[in-house]
This record gives C-alpha cells, sequence and structure tokens, in this order.
C-alpha cells in the first residue's frame, strides 16, 4: 500500500464540508488543474468540476453544510 494514503470509509458531513471547501481555496488560488485538486484530495473532478461551478454561482455559502431535516 505504498504511495496511498489511508482514507476512511465514512466520512462526516463536516469532513465533507471540509473537504469541499479546501478545494475552493485551492481552485480559487488557481495554480491547480482540477484534476490536480481531485487527485489532491481523492475525489473524481466531477466533483470538483460541480464544486467550481457551485463556488461561481454561489461562493462559499454554496459549498457549506446543510442542516439535515
Amino acid at each position: 500500500m505504498e504511495g496511498h494514503a489511508w482514507r476512511p470509509a465514512h466520512l462526516t458531513p463536516e469532513q465533507l464540508e471540509e473537504r469541499r471547501l479546501a478545494a475552493a481555496r485551492q481552485l480559487r488560488q488557481g495554480r491547480l488543474s482540477q484534476a490536480e485538486i481531485a487527485r489532491q484530495l481523492g475525489v473524481s473532478r466531477a466533483s470538483v468540476s460541480r464544486w467550481a461551478a457551485t463556488l461561481s454561482q454561489q461562493g462559499r455559502r454554496g459549498l457549506a453544510t446543510r442542516s439535515r431535516t
């Protein structure tokens, strides 16, 4: 398992939000491609693309965890 980071099977809503906000910071810095951000965070490129669209339309609030009903 050399070279692979251990990732938990389940993330809390807070951890998921933290990951989205980390992607937002990297997207705003503009130094990495969406594919590179996806690799760093262990998510699909489609997720990063979706988060980028949400960020441009709604800002950071759009990436926040929504309360469950």
